[in-house]
């Protein structure tokens, strides 16, 4: 049960692994680049408002720079978001079952 509880919580972390990667190689794969820019966007989307009360996205003249820190804020932090929700719930699914069993 641990190993299940364990990939259960990382897998927001591959789900933004493999939408980075897509992203970055979708012209040289010939993907549409918006259809997966769409899934990282939905991937985004339960935490708009978070990033939206932060300031949104800072405007960095460096491209590079600039592409980091949108992927940083459109797959990698609601990626730590959804796996710490996770942890939660299951931490909380844990205690209910263990003090119905005492």
């Amino acid at each position: 049960m641990r190993w299940i509880k364990r990939l259960l919580i990382a897998a927001p972390f591959v789900i933004a692994a493999v939408l980075n990667v897509l992203s970055a190689t979708a012209n040289r794969l010939h993907l549409p680049g918006e259809r997966i820019a769409g899934y990282g966007f939905l991937f985004a989307a339960p935490w708009a408002w978070l990033i939206d009360l932060v300031g949104g996205l800072p405007d960095w003249h460096n491209r590079w720079l600039s592409l980091l820190i949108g992927y940083l804020f459109i797959l990698w932090i609601p990626a730590a978001l959804y796996s710490g929700c996770l942890w939660l719930f299951l931490l909380g699914l844990a205690r209910i079952r263990a003090s119905r069993t005492r």
